[in-house]
């Protein structure tokens, strides 16, 4: 193919922008939608208002901020894939530009996400230790290191048994049974993800307060389906470590101005657990999009450029 190193630069922007897009819409339609469901029913409740300073940061900035943080990210990585297709491109066997670029974004989510991200999986807010960021975030890059490296092993192995003429089945297999090796060892040799998946154990400072526009309706139901559950969420307002003796409320209009824990520590550890993962398995998800719409967007230009390239090779008739 007749194409310059500008021409596969400006494919990969518009391809890296496309993945980038597809990743910002995922992240703030499917990641947050459960977030600003919640937020969207705290706020047209009126049944609380924040106790202590406002967010630096509004939820819609953080959208905003997000969706523009991946179509950066992607763009960027965009370029990045351009410019390694054009690199390997006679080194790579495919019957069209699609298929090639296919083969090195494979490659590039394997090397650079997966085999990371099932060793030291994303966590959402509030989960992990802070003190633990350095630590995950260098096991995490040198990680992604050796899954470049793993997947160079597995493709020149690939090769050497292309050429000598195993392929089919057997071939896969040989390939699978190296990767699976090479990942296992080195999940072995890194170090365990320091934080646990549990409930934080935490009296925390309550985040609300039961504010004095709540209806006497509801503020009656809040007190009855406290007293029936044992709800503890309701705190003392003289000492907020302590939760507020309900037998000693008379009526639910009492409960204004009480402050209210709200901790993930009222769910059960399976519960939790299902949501870290939920959280996990979404954000690897986004990822995977981002790669497979920029490798599709990036592999149709190029077969368009080498169409356009071979038309106008042809002789005059």
């Amino acid at each position: 193919m007749n194409l310059t190193m500008k021409g596969f630069l400006l494919r990969g922007l518009a391809a890296g922008a496309a993945g980038g897009l597809a990743t910002a819409l995922f992240v703030r339609f499917v990641t947050e939608t459960e977030i600003g469901w919640a937020i969207g029913f705290e706020d047209a409740s009126g049944l609380g208002a924040p106790a202590g300073e406002p967010a630096e940061f509004t939820r819609n900035t953080q959208h905003w901020g997000g969706m523009l943080a991946a179509l950066i990210f992607g763009t960027l990585l965009g370029i990045v894939l351009s410019v390694v297709v054009a690199a390997l491109h006679d080194r790579i066997s495919s019957r069209d530009e699609f298929g090639r670029v296919a083969k090195v974004a494979f490659a590039a989510f394997v090397a650079t996400s997966l085999i990371p991200a099932f060793k030291y999986p994303p966590n959402p807010p509030t989960v992990g230790d802070p003190d633990t960021i350095g630590q995950r975030t260098a096991s995490y890059l040198l990680l992604i290191v050796v899954g470049i490296g793993i997947v160079v092993a597995v493709g020149w192995a690939w090769k050497q048994l292309s050429a000598k003429g195993i392929d089919g089945g057997t071939r896969f297999l040989a390939g699978a049974g190296l990767a699976v090796v090479l990942v296992t060892a080195a999940y072995l040799v890194f170090p365990a993800t320091p934080d646990r998946i549990e409930p934080p154990n935490s009296e925390a400072d309550p985040a609300l307060v039961v504010a004095e526009t709540a209806p006497d309706e509801v503020l009656d139901a809040m007190l009855t389906n406290a007293r029936e559950i044992g709800d503890e969420s309701y705190r003392n307002p003289s000492d907020p470590t302590e939760a507020l003796d309900l037998d000693e409320v008379s009526s639910g209009a009492d409960l204004v101005g009480t402050p209210v824990a709200i901790s993930t520590t009222k769910l059960a550890p399976q519960a939790y657990t299902t949501m870290v993962w939920s959280f996990r398995l979404r954000s690897i998800a986004g990822v995977a999009l981002m790669w497979a719409v920029m490798a599709g967007v990036l592999g149709l230009l190029l077969d368009r450029a080498n169409r356009s390239s071979q038309l106008a090779a042809q002789p005059a008739a």
